[in-house]
């Protein structure tokens, strides 16, 4: 290839085409940008065999001589731009041109040219480089700060190597923080380093029984509320494991501590599993700070969680209108699931304003703001929500009457109608479920209608064998509920309770004594639909839809679906009837009688 000075045209010419070096699909490419109008390039890059890339928006060929050869002969209004640095290009498309005499010599490309060149990488923080070896630049490759006994590996999804590394002992995905976690060990260190060819870690391996740093845990008084201790300690995480997995333990970010039920029984506890650690504990309270009288139930660990929760989320100027706000929610005994909802929708609104005033906002102000959810492209119920959570702060909170709150648009419902699994395909996801306690949990979602927070919080005292029902008791509107307990299932319970022996919760999470988690039941949904090959954008509430439609279908009365299913109104549950096969299979099209007619004809 040659360049000369005369090849460079100015950059505000309509047709010139700018030619670049990158990386591509395996290789290294001539790239070509031009204006997306300019047809006539376009159709001529066509018939030389270039190609074009989503990825980097341009049309591209082999790095070669002969291609650049053909592009100089076809066009002559080319700009040669930054092919010198193939590292700068392939990351930041700058915008240093180079002369033309360094072109010239860089590109003089033997008739083997399409070999690589060398390209070096700094492999993030810790990496080294390395002079004989070349890491490929399509990973982008980065070590980050080791996370506890873990180094940390980002990179581009390259099928070769994602393969390799996922073969190594010690290394996993970490989906939260997108990354490779590598254990400190000189063997993992070992395996990595050769699938990349370069030294990428320091030998700082880890080793459980040597810990320089000195271990505190401070036990303090909580102002705030006195039925917790308040827990300052070392940011090691060997600590906060611990500290964590405590029964009703939870953090607070103001504090910058862990609050623990201030009971005889915690205390206990926690110097217990202190113990192995080797922990300097410092009491900074009396003894008879820790009572048994300050144990906290389930309902009010989850409020104060939540309230503290929502309060962490803004500023301490905003604090106020948040606060006030959860606590007339709090005491017009809202659900839990009701404060979070229209606290976060309240909260959102602040945020948009800069944390302004409420009080001092006008009509206008939030009709522009619903106006934007929407052009965001939100649906009709969060705009709702938030009508719902401004209107609430705005009567009960600031006592305006509904002349002064005047009158917030709510945005037009849309009538969706619930998606639906046949029976066959209920079966099939049962099926593929092996985990005792995951089948039942889809049993009992589909067998008895439950909702995924009913499940959670049942109980065994809530099951009447006996009788075959089960108790639901505060669920959605904190009403109780009877539903059937399937005869099919009483088998799976049986077994289930010699296997696992929850005493309480019928269901327990990882802490002892606590209850499933709603997330976790989504995921064993989510897992079922892919092992029975269903591809229905389905979740673990669409099998008591299924639940309601298959006894419509049975020839259930709709009245007591309703009882069942817990709807206050008859109009919720006739929604199914809309779903239902009973209403369209006994219908025939037009079409299709049209179509028997034609076929009579033609036979007589």
């Amino acid at each position: 290839m040659s360049l000369d000075s005369t090849s460079q045209k100015p950059k505000n010419d309509y047709s010139a085409i700018t030619l670049k070096k990158i990386w591509h699909r395996g290789q290294y490419r001539i790239a070509a940008f031009f204006r997306w109008d300019d047809l006539k390039t376009r159709q001529q890059m066509k018939r030389l065999g270039a190609r074009f890339s989503k990825t980097h928006k341009c049309w591209h060929l082999v790095y070669n001589k002969e291609n650049y050869n053909l592009l100089e002969k076809h066009f002559d209004n080319l700009i040669i731009e930054n092919l010198t640095d193939s590292k700068d290009n392939n990351r930041d498309n700058s915008n240093v041109k180079t002369s033309a005499q360094e072109e010239r010599q860089h590109l003089s490309i033997a008739k083997d040219s399409e070999r690589p060149l060398s390209h070096h990488e700094d492999a993030g923080n810790s990496a080294h480089k390395s002079e004989e070896h070349q890491i490929d630049p399509r990973l982008n490759l980065k070590v980050l700060d080791p996370v506890g006994k873990y180094w940390v590996l980002k990179m581009n999804y390259v099928q070769h190597y994602v393969k390799a590394i996922k073969k190594v002992k010690g290394v996993f995905w970490n989906k939260t923080h997108k990354a490779y976690m590598v254990y400190r060990h000189p063997n993992a260190k070992q395996k990595v380093e050769a699938i990349f060819g370069v030294p990428l870690f320091d030998d700082d391996y880890f080793f459980k029984q040597n810990f320089s740093k000195e271990l505190n845990v401070e036990v303090f008084s909580y102002q705030h509320d006195e039925r917790y201790a308040m827990l300052k300690f070392t940011k090691d995480f060997r600590l906060i494991d611990v500290l964590r997995r405590l029964n009703q333990s939870k953090y607070t970010k103001a504090e910058n501590a862990y609050l623990l039920p201030a009971t005889p029984k915690n205390l206990e506890s926690l110097r217990l599993l202190l113990s192995d650690l080797e922990v300097k504990f410092t009491l900074h309270v009396k003894d008879d700070y820790f009572s048994r009288k300050k144990s906290i139930n389930r309902k009010s660990e989850v409020l104060s969680n939540t309230k503290q929760r929502l309060l962490d989320m803004v500023p301490n100027h905003a604090k106020c209108y948040v606060e006030d706000m959860v606590n007339m929610l709090m005491a017009l005994n809202y659900s839990n699931s009701t404060i979070n909802s229209y606290t976060y929708a309240f909260t959102n609104f602040l945020i948009a304003h800069d944390y302004a005033n409420p009080e001092q906002m006008d009509r206008k102000t939030v009709v522009k703001y619903l106006s934007k959810l929407s052009e965001y492209g939100l649906k009709s119920a969060s705009g709702h929500m938030v009508v719902n959570a401004l209107k609430f702060y705005y009567k009960h909170v600031l006592e305006w009457d509904d002349t002064q709150s005047w009158t917030i648009p709510r945005p037009k419902k849309e009538k969706t109608l619930p998606k639906v699994l046949s029976v066959d395909e209920c079966r099939r996801i049962i099926e593929a479920v092996k985990q005792p306690k995951h089948k039942l949990i889809l049993l009992l979602a589909y067998g008895a209608g439950l909702r995924v927070s009913e499940i959670c919080n049942l109980r065994w005292s809530d099951i009447d064998f006996a009788e075959h029902k089960i108790t639901v008791k505060s669920g959605k509107g904190k009403k109780d509920r009877l539903v059937m307990l399937p005869y099919s299932i009483i088998d799976y319970f049986n077994t289930y309770k010699e296997l696992y022996g929850t005493a309480n919760y019928v269901f327990e999470g990882q802490v002892k004594g606590q209850p499933y988690s709603p997330a976790s039941c989504r995921s064993i949904m989510k897992r079922a639909l892919k092992s029975a090959r269903i591809d229905k954008k389905v979740n673990i509430h669409s099998l008591r839809h299924s639940f309601a439609t298959h006894l419509l279908e049975g020839g259930t009365d709709i009245r007591f679906i309703q009882k069942l299913l817990g709807h206050n109104s008859i109009k919720t549950t006739t929604i199914y009837t809309h779903v239902s096969q009973n209403s369209t299979k006994n219908i025939e099209s037009p079409l299709d009688r049209l179509s028997k007619n034609t076929e009579n004809d033609s036979e007589n």
